[in-house]
């Protein structure tokens, strides 16, 4: 028997029986097809509902809700006694009749049975999913859980209108969102092979990510919209061809890298980023790069892509290709590679011979219609980009304000300090208001006077109080380094623990010592290239991506050793190697290296010294301290000057405006 469900408002709804009412399950719950107060929605039943994350998902911008299936209803177990505990919500619908997956876009078998599907409207859905981002990312939501069987995209029921409408964003209770409170509701999920390197290995469910973590994941999909493979899966890796997907991300094997990792190379079954085009290919390299602030924002996926998608044409060998104009068909270049037909794109909407049969008239290009199209076209060109840059600067200024809002959370507002240009302007607007009035004989001298006064007065406190501030600065900033001159740092340890002064002399004296033998092991070290260095499996190509990360000497080996997997390409076994010969170099080094045992004898004179410097210490801090208090009252008597010219000003403003 289904349970009896309570809705926030009141309504009751009872789920459909059986298997037929589901339309899907996941890892945190199911999702049913109901009807509530009238209305055809989802039901999503949760194993581990939170109800304070699902208000916070409640309270987000209302045209989020455009984009992602929001909780539209808090559901609640129906009980004799009335509402019981919460077990999921209920979003909008989304048919899966009138919709298509992603996870079905990336297949060309799947592509094949769609009712329409061209190139170009894989390129269409690319933008559909990187406007649906943008729009998130616009108000502060991080997806997190960006995979293709959590996208939707609806189809429109006109056979002659696009194929591909908005893209849906399920599975929003698992969204990273920061509440009003400042609560914070982090998303503990992720797909393997849409995780950003920087995420992998790390707790999900207590780590908050950076929105370029969805970068990376919608770079991965846009990847499989447009060349029908996972970035990382096209590559044939010959030294360990069966690398599991996130290992390969974790360490950038990424075949089309401006520098491909050695025993890398892409695979021949699918086309090449740059054959389609040097925009999506750059963006790409972004993309998979090792710096996240490097990968472009979802707005930036938007401006290429529509760019794209007006440049895409038919490719005039095969009816079923399409490339961006200008450019060679890359799946024409596939099939001659691997020699077989590959793509099950479907055929242009119109057969090639009605176009044929009806030739459009073309104007002779002497003539004036012909001049009058050309700058029609020429002036389109430039609406499309004018307007594609105003979307950018849009959505950039947009992703400003919650920059602005908390400068001025931290800042306080204009009127907290003496600010220059809102006084000039102030100014500004007085000199109007006096230019006005100063039309009357009688009093025009008194008032020009008046107004050279108050502007004199003004620019003296604002001068004062700069000087005043810039004198303050220095002499905080010349307190502060003869404090840090005084090293009474270890002395008053020993004495907070109650040690022996002499203990930690010596203590310090020997950690000096050592780091007078390793200044000099690192100097040693300097003078050995790695290249004049024998190491297994590092021939040319590999020392070369050495020294293209700065890895020359011995020294660069010596402090970056534990990092030195991070490069492409390079292993554990590889790493192993390196520390082999630098432990070496390190053990022959060490033994030329001089060494002078430390006795207590030798140390009594510099224990003693340090003693004394102690006493001399508190000799030194004494004045700095009066120093410093004196400061304090410098900045008491600057506050106190402010608000006797701020008084100052304000008596003439008023005998200014009894006069106006």
């Amino acid at each position: 028997m289904s349970p009896t469900l309570l809705s926030d408002t009141g309504h009751s709804l009872t789920l459909p029986a059986g298997r037929g009412g589901r339309i899907g399950v996941g890892g945190q719950g199911q999702v049913f097809r109901a009807s509530l107060a009238g209305s055809n929605l989802a039901v999503k039943l949760l194993r581990q509902p939170d109800e304070q994350r699902l208000r916070a998902l409640q309270r987000l911008e209302p045209s989020c809700a455009g984009c992602a299936t929001l909780p539209l209803h808090l559901l609640y177990r129906q009980q004799p006694g009335g509402r019981g505990p919460l077990v999921g919500y209920a979003m909008r619908l989304v048919d899966p009749a009138t919709s298509v997956s992603a996870v079905r876009l990336f297949n060309f078998e799947e592509i094949g049975r769609l009712r329409r599907y061209s190139w170009q409207d894989a390129v269409l859905a690319a933008l559909r999913l990187a406007e649906a981002v943008a729009q998130l990312h616009r108000h502060g939501v991080v997806i997190g859980d960006l995979n293709p069987e959590n996208v939707l995209f609806e189809q429109g029921q006109n056979p002659d209108a696009e194929p591909l409408g908005q893209a849906v964003l399920l599975d929003s209770d698992s969204f990273q969102i920061e509440a009003t409170g400042g609560r914070r509701y982090p998303c503990p999920v992720s797909r393997a092979p849409y995780t950003a390197p920087e995420l992998i290995g790390r707790n999900l469910s207590c780590t908050w990510r950076q929105p370029s973590s969805d970068l990376f994941s919608l770079a991965v999909l846009i990847y499989q919209l447009l060349l029908h493979d996972h970035p990382y899966d096209n590559a044939i890796h010959q030294e360990e061809p069966d690398l599991a997907v996130t290992a390969r991300i974790q360490r950038g094997l990424y075949p089309h890298a401006a520098i491909t990792p050695p025993g890398l190379q892409p695979s021949p079954f699918r086309p090449a980023p740059r054959e389609v085009s040097a925009e999506l290919d750059q963006a790409l390299r972004r993309s998979f790069s090792a710096f996240p602030g490097l990968r472009p924002t979802a707005a930036e996926w938007v401006l290429l892509l529509r760019q794209l998608h007006r440049q895409v044409v038919p490719c005039s060998r095969t009816p079923r290709h399409q490339h961006p104009r200008g450019r060679a068909c890359p799946w024409c270049a596939v099939e001659q590679r691997i020699g077989q037909p590959l793509c099950r794109f479907s055929p242009p909407a119109r057969p090639p011979g009605i176009t044929a049969s009806r030739p459009v008239a073309r104007p002779d290009p002497a003539s004036p219609a012909a001049a009058l199209r050309d700058q029609l076209e020429e002036q389109l060109t430039q609406a499309h980009a004018l307007l594609a840059r105003r979307a950018v600067l849009a959505e950039q200024l947009l992703q400003m304000d919650a920059e602005l809002l908390t400068l001025q959370h931290h800042h306080g507002s204009p009127q907290t300090w003496l600010d220059a240009a809102a006084l000039q302007q102030r100014l500004g607007s007085l000199r109007h208001r006096i230019s006005r009035w100063l039309g009357r004989s009688s009093r025009a001298q008194r008032r020009e006077a008046l107004a050279a006064s108050l502007m004199a007065l003004a620019d003296r406190a604002a001068q004062e109080v700069h000087q005043g501030a810039e004198r303050l600065q220095q002499q905080r900033q010349l307190v502060l380094q003869q404090l840090a001159g005084v090293e009474v740092g270890a002395l008053a340890a020993a004495v907070a623990r109650q040690q022996d002064p002499a203990e930690t002399v010596a203590r310090a004296l020997q950690q000096a010592q050592e780091q007078l033998q390793q200044q000099w092991l690192l100097e040693q070290l300097a003078a050995h290239t790695i290249r004049s260095w024998k190491v297994e499996g590092f021939g040319e190509g590999r020392l070369a991506l050495l020294e293209q990360h700065g890895l020359v000497r011995g020294d660069h080996l010596y402090r970056h050793i534990e990092r030195i997997t991070a490069l492409p390409g390079i292993g554990r076994g590889l790493q192993n190697n390196l520390r082999q010969r630098l432990n070496a170099v390190v053990h022959q080094l060490q033994r030329q290296q001089p060494r002078q045992a430390v006795t207590m004898e030798d140390l009594t004179p510099l224990i003693d010294h340090s003693l004394l410097s102690l006493v001399a210490t508190e000799t030194q801090l004494e004045p700095l301290a009066a120093r410093w208090q004196d400061l304090g009252d410098g900045a008491d008597r600057l506050r106190q000057r402010i608000a006797h010219l701020s008084q100052q000003r304000d008596q003439q403003l008023q005998q200014l405006e009894q006069l106006l």
